[in-house]
């Protein structure tokens, strides 16, 4: 190569690799036209070193030489840190995310996950936290899971998960390892310190000591109590499932009165109405979805700004729908879909709503009408959008563990069992002849918890159906001294970060 040639290109070395390009094309990059227009270092060597993921530097200079790129899941976040490095503002950065939005989900994590940063485009790590974090349950529930790279199952696992028990966290370590337990056993060890034994029930804590192969290993039989002595577990990750009371006052605002799991008051906010909330699916550590109405609604609250929005269930359909594509990917869930007639006894129900329950580890849709009851777990996008609704209330469900509990009009009270495929009447409160259907609320935290909750919201009388003993208990009244005049707009099950709980808990000591 002569002199001549050799001046007319630029050497860049990036990591171990070396690329020369014709300094005339390079400098439509702003980076490179300010480089070689200044007497520095580089511009007289004709060569500068930078540091990049590879496939990224190689496709950005393609696009440069040849006029087209070609992206992919595996670099386009790197990509778009080296256009944002080198100034480049073009379409090439829409054109990113417009892909990005389309394509991402949690088939794509093993290859997001070591691209994201505090700062990185397209998705920070914040946003992407919150998103696996909020629907880990669902995502471990996945073909997809079983497929992930032990740092992928790492990563994950050690986030503050928002789940009902640790034993989820162990469950989903276990259906990844047995998937391929011959190369995968070798993990079992490193992955339990993942599980944070200080926070395990002691029901759960034994069913992990059944499990054969912790017995079958050399780890201590009381490894989760000898943790309490000397906990170096962090946060409790299920403190995070909340109860939310949210009242209605005056000119669209709400209150929601936000409880732990044992109806213990944790915070409350005032926030107000605003149409313009974004409702993206991949959001900050601030935002909660909470289902509302037996799943005909959903609310959507920004903690930090004291904002929500309310999405109708026609609004709430389409959610579901970007919810199902970001979890399953192109590996579509396996659907399933239970048809049963109803017993003699009943046969006088009258359901005509379809409902979109939120489980710990699946979505459950239901529709029923006299005469039988279908239920779709996990239901396909394409089933989804003839979903129907009718005007007027006319049942209450919730779902707890593999069971969803209906409640209709005229005050029948009965479960259906997903696994058996089997109904059964349940007996209301001995209080049934003083209950109004228009003034009941039913709810449940969707798992482990064995209880199914009731709430008056006349009296706000609060009762719980046992699921073990069969038995209805009443745990108490909801007494607010200070608005006693506002209307319960509803009470229910969700989850909201430990973030937010930091942000709502430290602004109360502040006012």
């Amino acid at each position: 190569m002569d002199s001549l040639e050799t001046n007319d290109q630029l050497t860049i070395v990036n990591r171990s690799m070396e690329h020369r390009i014709s300094k005339k094309l390079i400098r439509k990059v702003p980076y490179f036209e300010k480089m070689l227009s200044h007497e520095c270092l580089e511009s007289k060597e004709n060569k500068v070193e930078l540091d990049f993921e590879e496939k990224a530097l190689k496709s950005f200079l393609d696009w440069i030489e040849l006029g087209y790129i070609f992206i992919e899941m595996d670099y386009i976040i790197d990509l778009c840190t080296i256009l944002d490095y080198f100034g480049t503002k073009n379409h090439l950065i829409q054109d990113c995310f417009s892909y990005f939005s389309e394509k991402f989900s949690s088939e794509y994590l093993p290859v997001v996950i070591p691209q994201v940063t505090s700062t990185s485009a397209l998705i920070n790590s914040d946003t992407l936290d919150t998103f696996i974090c909020r629907y880990f349950s669902k995502i471990a529930n996945t073909n997809v899971w079983l497929d992930y790279p032990i740092e992928t199952i790492e990563y994950i696992c050690a986030l503050d998960l928002m789940i009902h028990s640790e034993y989820q966290v162990f469950h989903a370590i276990m259906k990844w390892i047995d998937f391929k337990a011959d190369s995968r056993k070798r993990y079992f060890k490193g992955l339990l310190n993942l599980v944070r034994w200080c926070h395990l029930e002691d029901n759960d804590l034994s069913k992990i000591k059944e499990n054969e192969l912790y017995e079958s290993s050399d780890l201590e039989p009381e490894s989760g109590s000898h943790c309490k002595s000397s906990c170096n577990c962090g946060f409790k990750r299920t403190k995070q499932g909340c109860f939310f009371a949210i009242e209605e006052l005056n000119n669209k605002l709400f209150r929601v009165k936000v409880l732990d799991g044992n109806f213990r008051p944790l915070f409350n906010e005032v926030i107000q109405l605003d149409e313009s909330l974004p409702l993206n699916l991949l959001y900050g550590k601030y935002i909660s979805d909470i289902p509302l109405d037996s799943g005909r609604q959903m609310i959507r609250i920004d903690w930090k700004q004291n904002k929500y929005r309310l999405l109708n269930f026609d609004s709430y359909k389409r959610h579901y729908v970007e919810i199902h594509r970001l979890i399953f990917g192109s590996q579509n869930s396996v659907e399933s879909y239970i048809e049963k007639k109803k017993t003699d006894d009943l046969s006088t129900m009258s359901i005509y709503k379809t409902l979109l329950l939120e489980a710990a580890e699946k979505y459950i849709f239901v529709c029923s009408d006299d005469y039988e009851f279908k239920c779709w777990v996990n239901p396909s996008t394409h089933g989804i959008y003839f979903a129907f609704d009718f005007d007027g209330l006319t049942h209450l469900a919730t779902v707890l563990d593999n069971n969803v509990y209906v409640l209709t009009s005229d005050l029948k009270f009965f479960q259906f069992n997903i696994d058996r495929n089997m109904f059964e009447k349940i007996e209301l409160p001995s209080v049934e002849n003083k209950l109004k259907f228009d003034n009941l609320i039913l709810t449940s935290k969707q798992a482990g918890d064995g209880g199914v909750i009731l709430i008056d919201k006349s009296a706000k009388d609060v009762f719980c159906f046992n699921v073990s003993t069969r038995r209805w208990k009443s745990v108490g009244r909801i007494i607010d001294c200070k608005s006693e005049y506002n209307v319960l707009k509803t009470f229910t099950f969700g989850f909201v970060s430990t973030d937010s709980i930091n942000l709502c808990l430290e602004r109360k000591l502040t006012q």
